[in-house]
């Protein structure tokens, strides 16, 4: 066949194979197999590219670019798409600069399965319409307007820490393996911003009505896993308009110690308990403990200690891939952390491994934790360079660590809350002295804080603790 007569199949050729793939079905993953694409923010990305002056502010160098609306699957919430410009700009930040408000309006829940569901990974996305039928029937407001303001926060120089924790670093590390960075947090010296977080935490524990839920990970059927709720993590996400900034307020304890119970309260004692207390809840011989390394009277195994925190069931971990999950999400956002209780001590240790800023409500003391951790800890760092906020009053036996003892509450509904310092600064209301209030473990609920406390009073300077220590009697070998 000469060359000319070749040739001329090629356009019959182009022919058939257009037709052919255009009658070809289209081949996509199951649900429950697909992982979203992740979501691109409508403001201009953080590069993080900065250069630190001796004023301690920080030039941002912030790229817009030219992308490809990304949708995540079966979302029905309207997220805005970015804007696609070319062109550079640079945002100087100074460290306690007033910022532009937010307002962040309930956008996502997620759900991380814990012992019983491990590869269970879900989240379910609200739209307007969900977020008009929940606040009609709950009552509770899911928008929030809060204050900003400019705040350093520190970050490790070295990314692996996220695929392997801080287990293989010493905490004795110096000042140079850590980076220096101002960034938008909560003003929390404002009285209606604190007051506004602490409702996005109470309303964590309430029900949100949407169609369902929705598979991130696993083969799991929505419908046929009876009981999934009862285990694992939840967070709920909060969103501004333009998807720039996000708060993720974990959810805390639902048990019987306030007097209610919940759904997930067995394995939120559990978590107390390991993450609280001096050795595994063996406050004497007659409580078994959460794990054994207690090797007699009040000695412990520091390497079993340690372990048991870090395991893959502990609570920490879980929220971590929810974290995690929000930041793939939205690439380049500003990312807030909160949380009550548990909730609280679990948002502290993300904010402590990731520099998040980060307000807490009434948490137990966490510096024990983060230190099995191997969370960064002084003198390689100064509380005063984190943005880590922890809001409580005298009267929560729980927050000051005295919620113990055979005679406390805590004692006898099976928690060992001993730990009472707290990482970063700690703003301590004071309704002991100024109300006449007793110290009672009812004090410990979110409602109780802020009719009682938040709402009526200014917010006191957050502080770090100094001169703290927790387990005096403990010996760990």
């Amino acid at each position: 066949m000469s060359r000319q007569s070749s040739l001329a199949f090629l356009p019959l050729l182009a022919f058939y194979i257009l037709i052919l793939a255009y009658i070809s079905p289209a081949v996509h993953p199951p649900l429950a197999q697909a992982r979203p694409p992740p979501l691109r923010p409508s403001s201009p990305q953080l590069a993080f590219h900065s250069t630190q002056q001796q004023d301690q502010s920080i030039d941002y160098e912030l790229f817009f670019e030219q992308d490809t609306p990304q949708i995540p699957l079966n979302s029905k919430t309207p997220y805005s798409n970015p804007n696609p410009r070319n062109r550079h700009n640079t945002i100087v930040l100074t460290k306690g600069e007033d910022l532009p408000e937010e307002t962040l309006t309930l956008r996502h829940l997620m759900h991380h399965g814990g012992r019983r569901y491990p590869g269970l990974f879900r989240r379910m996305d609200l739209n307007p319409g969900d977020i008009r039928l929940s606040e009609q029937v709950t009552g509770h407001s899911h928008t929030h307007r809060l204050k900003v303001k400019a705040t350093t926060t520190l970050k490790p120089r070295d990314q692996s820490y996220r695929n392997q924790g801080f287990r293989s670093f010493d905490q004795s590390i110096g000042p140079e393996s850590w980076t220096k960075d101002v960034v938008a947090a909560p003003d929390t010296t404002d009285k209606e911003t604190i007051l506004q977080l602490a409702k996005m935490n109470y309303n964590s524990y309430t029900e949100v009505d949407s169609p369902g839920w929705y598979d991130l990970e696993g083969h799991w059927s929505v419908n046929s896993t009876f009981g999934w709720e009862e285990d694992g993590v939840r967070g709920h996400v909060f969103a501004s308009e333009d998807n720039s900034t996000l708060i993720i307020a974990i959810k805390g304890t639902s048990a019987s110690i306030l007097g209610g119970g919940g759904s997930t309260s067995a394995r939120d004692k559990i978590n107390d308990n390991l993450l609280f207390s001096c050795c595994c809840a063996k406050v004497d011989r007659t409580w078994r403990g959460v794990c054994d390394c207690n090797t007699g009277g009040y000695q412990c195994d520091q390497t079993c200690i340690e372990d048991s925190v870090n395991s893959d069931d502990i609570y920490y971990n879980m929220a971590m891939a929810i974290l995690w999950t929000v930041e793939d999400m939205y690439p380049g956002a500003n990312v807030w952390l909160t949380g009550h209780s548990l909730g609280g001590g679990l948002s502290s240790l993300l904010g402590l491994t990731f520099g998040v800023p980060t307000v807490t409500f009434e948490m137990p003391g966490d510096r024990l934790a983060a230190q099995r951790l191997h969370l960064p800890m002084p003198p390689a760092i100064n509380w005063d360079d984190l943005p880590l906020f922890h809001v409580g009053h005298t009267a929560d036996p729980i927050f000051q660590g005295v919620c113990n003892g055979p005679s406390s509450t805590c004692y006898y509904s099976g928690f060992a809350m001993e730990s009472k310092c707290h990482t970063g600064r700690a703003c301590v209301y004071d309704p002991v002295t100024e109300d006449n209030w007793k110290v009672d473990i009812r004090t410990h609920r979110l409602f109780d804080t802020i009719e009682g406390v938040i709402k009526v009073k200014n917010v006191p300077p957050c502080q770090a603790e100094k001169d703290c220590d927790d387990c005096a009697l403990w010996e760990y070998v």
